[in-house]
């Protein structure tokens, strides 16, 4: 597949790809395997400020072979660095956040599609069931027997699915990652939050766990996925309010919300630099 020209917002390139677009590459991944694994990272607010601050991360996660949004705000943040109207409207955060957001061709005119975690690997899953890929979960909130049991129930038709807890001793490590190999997995899916899952998969990705591993953060927390926690309604998902709904279910992540107002302020520093895209 010829991806389009990757998007910076703020340290990483993002690719800008629909949901489909994104299944599609990674099912080449599956379908033409490298001698290492192909490693797909899905970046978020808090996700993009954190590695903005590191450099050494930030050079290995742009090393990933794909790179997809994963929530609303990286669709706000392409949108108001490259798209239109551009950048010397009066009070253009502010409007682009509380009205043109809402609009869901301005929202799309640069990255045309958020990954929104659990529905592309919903749909990836989907993938693997008409396949026969072999699967495996490495994390989720509930235990490996529960989310096992839970993607079994909603995917009956997948071929292999494997799990294992992503609450392990650094000492076990190299156990874990033996275990995971000798199962052959097409793909890995790494929910342990970052930048954990991402240094599992850079630390390990010689090591043959799978053809192709994917951190997922928080997809098999959600009850659909096997997880305890209740998904936002339909129209939350679509308006790009669902970290509301998160927050207001879970108070413990105001400190992680604190990082939103940090984003927004360093995308409009980015906006008054030179465009490399």
């Amino acid at each position: 597949m010829n991806n389009p020209t990757k998007i910076p917002i703020l340290s990483l390139n993002i690719d800008p790809l629909t949901i489909s677009e994104a299944n599609n590459a990674i099912a080449e991944f599956v379908r033409k395997p490298q001698k290492i694994s192909a490693i797909v990272i899905k970046p978020y607010v808090e996700f993009l400020v954190a590695a903005s601050k590191d450099l050494q991360i930030t050079r290995e996660l742009n090393k990933a072979d794909l790179c997809i949004a994963d929530g609303v705000s990286l669709q706000w943040a392409a949108s108001f660095l490259y798209g239109q109207p551009n950048n010397k409207r009066f009070l253009k955060v502010p409007r682009s956040g509380l009205r043109w957001l809402q609009d869901p061709v301005w929202r799309a005119q640069v990255i045309p599609e958020k990954m929104a975690g659990a529905t592309q690997t919903a749909d990836l899953l989907r993938m693997a069931e008409k396949n026969g890929w072999k699967v495996g979960i490495l994390g989720g909130l509930n235990s490996p027997s529960e989310i096992q049991k839970a993607i079994k129930q909603r995917f009956p038709k997948l071929n292999s699915i494997k799990t294992w807890s992503g609450f392990y001793e650094p000492s076990s490590e190299q156990s874990l990652v033996t275990d995971i190999a000798a199962n052959k997995l097409d793909i890995l899916f790494v929910a342990m939050g970052f930048p954990r899952q991402e240094n599992f998969m850079f630390r390990h990705k010689h090591a043959h766990l799978a053809k192709v591993m994917i951190g997922e953060g928080g997809t098999f927390d959600y009850e659909q996925m096997g997880g305890p926690i209740r998904r936002s309604p339909i129209w939350m998902q679509k308006s790009g309010t669902e970290w509301l709904w998160r927050l207001a279910r879970q108070p413990k992540r105001f400190r992680r919300q604190l990082a939103i107002p940090r984003f927004v302020w360093a995308v409009k520093r980015q906006s008054k630099l030179p465009r490399k895209f």
